[in-house]
């Protein structure tokens, strides 16, 4: 049996010390425009989501896999969608995103990623917002991670975006960093947490966002996240042969809810099924 090297743990223990340790609590933070795309963690994701969440998980998982996104919000259905694909290293993401306001978003996302030694991935992605408002239309974003997964019950993540410091409304944006953590409690239950911020910020202004995945049945997932801002998220995937349906919901506490993505996708090779034949991840 393989030991677990501490090594790259340790990197990015010492990456986040020297990010933060000049850090101020002034910051002028990209905030992306929202819709569709939801949140997953970063140190477990493996599906389509990789293309807009963790460049670095698209070296970990060679699964070919697609999925189309349309959003609920407002009592209007699929006026915001999406597409992503992922497969052999590469992800490809498109969002259209309505706009009541102005013109609306049409944003591309191209990644790549691969294992650099044992347990340990690395990947990058482009961000092009190719329409949008005055503020937006034409900007782009790069992002990098790199993630650790050499044991089977843990994974750390990494992941700094926006590099390139886009200037919206005249003013330069902040490098953004995401620090992620999962352990899998069991056969059942993965415990996660993730802690994001600006290069400008200090720890004690940073994000936080705690999740519980439940794995109830083989081919049946479904999660809550929460986070120190009083927002909460429900979702799940159920697994039918080589396809699977989910949903995800964003609510503010008191039950505002800030929109539901609806996804349906394919994957390339068996996957655990509520239905039918059982395959592995």
């Amino acid at each position: 049996m393989r030991r677990t090297s501490f090594m790259p743990i340790g990197l990015l223990a010492v990456f986040l010390i020297i990010l933060t340790a000049q850090s101020v609590p002034a910051a002028n933070r990209l905030e992306l425009p929202r819709g569709v795309h939801y949140h997953r963690f970063a140190a477990i994701v493996e599906g389509p989501e990789v293309s807009w969440i963790n460049p670095a998980a698209l070296g970990y998982s060679r699964t070919i896999a697609a999925q189309i996104t349309g959003e609920i919000y407002e009592s209007k259905f699929a006026k915001s969608w999406g597409f992503s694909t992922v497969g052999d290293g590469i992800g490809i993401s498109y969002r259209h995103l309505d706009n009541p306001n102005g013109d609306d978003y049409n944003e591309y996302i191209f990644g790549a990623g691969l294992r650099t030694g044992h347990g340990v991935y690395a990947g990058a992605s482009y961000r092009y917002f190719k329409d949008g408002p005055y503020s937006w239309d034409g900007t782009h974003f790069w992002k990098v991670a790199l993630m650790v997964r050499q044991n089977p019950r843990v994974s750390v993540c990494a992941v700094l975006s926006n590099l390139n410091r886009q200037k919206i409304d005249g003013s330069k944006t902040d490098i953004e960093q995401l620090y992620s953590l999962s352990y899998r409690a069991g056969r059942y239950i993965a415990l996660s947490t993730e802690v994001s911020l600006s290069t400008e910020m200090s720890m004690s202004g940073a994000d936080y966002i705690f999740g519980v995945d439940i794995y109830a049945i083989p081919g049946l997932q479904g999660y809550i996240n929460f986070d120190n801002n009083e927002n909460y998220e429900l979702g799940f995937r159920v697994n039918l042969m080589r396809y699977f349906l989910g949903a995800q919901s964003r609510l503010k506490t008191g039950g505002e809810h800030r929109g539901t993505s609806l996804s349906a996708g394919i994957v390339s090779t068996p996957q655990p099924s509520v239905i039918g034949r059982r395959g592995k991840y």
